[in-house]
């Protein structure tokens, strides 16, 4: 999906209003069952499957090694988890979310004095552009109209700078029943999902001023968080993790529809039930 977005719209004001309505105590109930299993995984709610606890998050975050002069930006920081990390690592830390909710939490979250907040969409940032050596995009991409963020993620990101992102792709197994009934889910709640086509984004990557420096590709729901990650992308997978250079300019193509609110295993699971 290509969607230009623009503050103040009725789309980006329904964003903002889901973002802000309980999901700060959902997300703090399911990362505190992850840290407390002694495992990576969670399995709350009923139902769902697993989330990642801290030390494989932080595990993850250390793939960009970052420096200690470097200025790092976290776009959809959530409540913060990564926060007093991230501000020990480095610089400064600029932590953006479309939530002004989820910005007052990590604000508690995280005192340190090189930490800044910003309530705003990641496809129109309030931020400089190449300011930024890495950035992390943590299990919130999927919630992002992507091909703008990632327009935006490489104006604010300087020349040879890191970005990580994950996300979910747009053809898994369609025996993956758990990533079906997350899929179903979501969309009943009005969850803003976003599935990626990796292999169309992956062949266009430096259309957007990037080059891969790492990939893995997770098969099923919950590989991701009991750290079962491929090198290789299997014909079906669900979630990836991207680690992208800034190498060039941007000159994003404007006929590729490397995203959509439906992924394809499930819109076929759909036209088969009918």
């Amino acid at each position: 999906m290509s969607k230009k977005t623009e503050l103040g719209t009725s789309d980006d004001l329904a964003r903002v209003k889901y973002w802000n309505e309980n999901y700060v105590n959902y997300w703090k109930a399911r990362v505190a069952e992850a840290n407390a299993s002694g495992v990576c995984k969670s399995v709350t709610p009923v139902g769902d499957v697993k989330t990642t606890a801290d030390a494989l998050y932080l595990s993850i975050i250390s793939l960009l090694d970052i420096q200690a002069d470097d200025h790092v930006l976290e776009l959809g920081c959530g409540f913060g988890r990564s926060l007093p990390t991230l501000s020990a690592m480095a610089a400064e830390v600029a932590a953006v979310d479309i939530s002004e909710q989820m910005i007052r939490a990590a604000q508690e979250a995280c005192t340190a004095p090189n930490v800044r907040f910003y309530v705003s969409p990641s496809e129109a940032l309030p931020l400089p552009s190449g300011a930024f050596e890495r950035v992390v995009c943590f299990a919130a991409f999927d919630a992002m109209y992507q091909t703008e963020a990632l327009v935006e993620m490489h104006r604010v990101t300087a020349d040879g700078g890191k970005i990580l992102i994950t996300g979910k792709n747009d053809n898994y197994r369609p025996d993956d029943i758990k990533a079906l009934e997350a899929e179903a889910g979501a969309r009943g709640k009005g969850h803003p999902n976003y599935f990626t086509d990796v292999v169309a984004l992956l062949k266009h990557i430096d259309r957007f001023g990037f080059a891969v420096e790492k990939r893995l590709f997770f098969e099923r729901r919950g590989d991701f968080s009991d750290d079962q990650g491929k090198e290789l992308p299997p014909p079906h997978f669900y979630e990836y993790l991207l680690v992208l250079k800034k190498t060039g300019e941007c000159d994003p193509p404007q006929d590729i529809a490397f995203c959509n609110a439906m992924s394809r295993t499930f819109s076929n699971q759909a036209s088969k039930a009918k």
